[in-house]
């Protein structure tokens, strides 16, 4: 019918086949449809026969459009049939062969002769373009999920460095709600960079081709400092640039760390190095702590050889007297490098007592004058210039200064030389301006080291035979110990004529002293208090046996010995209460030493364990080695070599010590 009433010629048919578009015609009355044309290329897209297209269209609707599309193909329609003339665009799903293929094409309805509606349809497949549009979607979805997600900030920036899109990393680098932020803006126009130059420069580069990895630079994020590491390239539409792409990774942390690292080798190394030098200035110390010791050894041994000569006691009093000064002046330097560790932390503190001036000379003959026979030099010490004698100042420390430039000078002068030794006095204001002068007609002192002449370890070309070694720490620690005194020293020499040191300190005269004071020094001491008492000595060495029953009967304590602490303590707890005054106790001994037996015979049960004096004598001077001895129950504590008034003085003390506790017992 539709056929007779709508017949087409053939060239009508034919040119509508032309069309690229799959076309087809369907006539519409009363709700009814029919075929009225279909092209052969829309057949082919369906892969139908033209004669049975019809049968199978119009009988399986429902499987020939997807369910999906039909309801709103079914509007479509209702509004198209009410509006001829309106061209209607559709995407829809079509059956081919068991597939549903995308079709997109547009229908319009026009008005029948009969009034019925004659309906246009041109569609052409576009599965693939679908397909591919929809794997481009994914593409996109994942791309930006991908941006979006990594920590790496990332930027697409146009040809003129305008930014075009950022990640979401970028914005919350930076704090941006979102990119419309910066979109079509410059780094410059957001100045977050104090010196914008370098990235402007990094990117022109990049715009003609380079690219530019992990460039260092840094931004200002919320006002601070960000270290930031950048990489960009260009971005191409076939073979032209139309923009940059660049990623940066905030690095201030790392960079912090690395650079925290960094120091830390640098410390290690410091360490290391110093370690190394420590290692040598042990080195040195040890040569240099020999030559300090053998300067009143030597003494020692030659007064004792020329003392051993004399026939009668009187002969030999005078050498013994002198070597008990060179034997103090020996046990000062070993006091003094033992407490070398609270020197190099500060905490070595000058001793000013009243002292008479020509004591220390005499002293210093006894030590100075054995090495200056020995070698055949002449030495002076000059007392006439010597006005006020007794001042307060620390005479360990001066006689230390002053040895030790008189023994350099013996040193350096040859055999035949003479040196001298005087000193000059002033009065300033309550104080006593003393300036001692050691000159010598020895080898000197080249023009080029003298500035070096007082540098720790500095040490001048000598031949070794003839002036002998040293460590180059003497002068340093003698300016060390001046300039401790407030006072200054310098040198003036010539190579081949001498040397002449100046030391100049000022020392404040003697303050009076009170009546009892005065009695006391011009009457000797009795040691009424222990003499005659009886106390326990501990000790294990005989040599030191001998030497402490000697200086303990000089004032007629009666001694008991026990050769180590065991034996000791079963002495005590086998006597009678009372028996012993005090106990002498070492350290230091085989079977049981001092502090073991010190706690056992504190926990015995007797009155007197608990108040006997018990007094440490030992060689070790550490203040460590004082706290332990305390907390074991000893009452004091003395050091060897022992000291006769210092060992009658601890007596005496912790007697009366020991008596107030009794009377307050009773």
């Amino acid at each position: 019918m539709a056929d007779k009433m709508y017949h087409m010629a053939d060239e009508i048919r034919s040119e509508m086949e032309r069309i690229p578009n799959c076309t087809v015609i369907f006539y519409s009355k009363n709700n009814r449809y029919e075929l009225v044309m279909i092209t052969d290329r829309f057949l082919e897209a369906l892969q139908l026969q033209r004669e049975t297209f019809e049968e199978y269209f119009f009988n399986n609707l429902n499987v020939f459009f997807h369910p999906d599309d039909r309801i709103s193909l079914e509007s479509k329609l209702y509004e198209m049939l009410r509006a001829p003339g309106t061209l209607y665009p559709f995407r829809m799903r079509l059956n081919v062969n068991g597939e549903y293929r995308w079709f997109r094409g547009n229908m319009e309805a026009r008005e029948a002769d009969d009034g019925g509606k004659l309906i246009y349809v041109t569609t052409m497949d576009i599965t693939e373009d679908h397909n591919r549009h929809a794997r481009d979607k994914v593409r996109d979805i994942l791309l930006a999920k991908v941006l979006d997600t990594t920590q790496t900030c990332m930027f697409w920036k146009d040809t003129e460095r305008r930014f075009v899109g950022v990640n979401q990393a970028f914005l919350d680098f930076y704090g941006f709600p979102s990119e419309d932020v910066l979109i079509g803006k410059t780094d410059e126009d957001m100045g977050w960079h104090d010196d914008p130059e370098p990235f402007r420069k990094d990117e022109e580069r990049v715009l003609k081709g380079a690219s530019v990895r992990l460039a260092r630079g840094t931004c200002r994020v919320h006002g601070e400092n960000r270290d930031i590491f950048a990489t960009k390239a260009p971005a191409y539409d076939g073979d032209t640039i139309i923009g940059l792409v660049g990623t940066f990774l905030d690095a201030t942390e790392t960079l912090s760390q690395q650079r925290k690292i960094e120091e830390l080798s640098k410390e290690l190394a410091r360490s290391l190095e110093k370690e190394k030098q420590l290692n040598a200035d042990m080195g040195r110390f040890m040569s240099r702590l020999s030559h300090e010791l053998r300067t009143p050894m030597n003494a020692v041994i030659g007064l004792s050889a020329l003392g051993l000569e004399q026939e009668t006691l009187e002969g030999a009093k005078n050498y013994l007297e002198n070597i008990r000064i060179s034997g103090r002046y020996l046990l000062s330097i070993i006091n003094e490098v033992l407490e070398l560790n609270k020197a190099e932390a500060g905490d070595v503190k000058l001793n000013p007592v009243e002292s008479n001036l020509k004591s220390l000379f005499r002293e210093m003959h006894a030590i100075i004058d054995p090495l200056a026979l020995k070698k055949g030099i002449s030495v002076v010490m000059d007392e006439k210039g010597i006005l006020y004698e007794d001042m307060c100042f620390d005479i360990v420390r001066l006689k230390q200064i002053l040895i030790n430039l008189l023994n350099n000078a013996v040193k350096f002068t040859e055999r035949g030389g003479h040196i001298n030794l005087s000193v000059g006095q002033e009065l300033l204001e309550g104080n006593i301006r003393n300036t001692f002068t050691i000159t010598d007609d020895g080898c000197g002192i080249s023009e080029s080291f003298l500035p070096s002449i007082f540098v720790p370890f500095a040490q001048e070309n000598r031949n070794p035979s003839k002036y002998g070694s040293g460590t180059g720490l003497g002068l340093t620690i003698t300016r060390t110990l001046i300039q401790m005194m407030g006072g200054d020293i310098r040198v003036e020499s010539k190579e081949g004529e001498g040397t002449a040191f100046y030391v100049t300190v000022d020392f404040p005269a003697c303050c009076p002293v009170s009546p009892a004071v005065e009695k006391e020094r011009r009457e000797p001491k009795t040691y009424d208090l222990i003499r005659g008492m009886r106390v326990l000595l501990a000790e294990d060495n005989v040599i030191n046996q001998k030497v402490a029953c000697g200086i303990l009967g000089r004032v007629d304590i009666c001694v008991d010995v026990a050769d180590n602490g065991e034996a000791a303590a079963d002495m005590f707890q086998n006597s009678p209460e009372g028996c012993y005054g005090a106990i002498l106790m070492d350290i230091h001994m085989p079977v049981m030493n001092g502090l073991m037996a010190t706690r056992k015979i504190r926990a015995m049960d007797r009155d007197d364990a608990k108040t006997v004096p018990i007094i440490a004598m030992s060689a070790d001077v550490f203040d460590e080695s004082i706290i332990k001895a305390r907390e074991c129950g000893m009452t004091g504590y003395i050091t060897k070599p022992l000291d006769m008034e210092a060992l009658y003085d601890e007596l005496e003390t912790q007697i009366k010590i020991f008596k107030d506790l009794t009377d307050i017992k009773e």
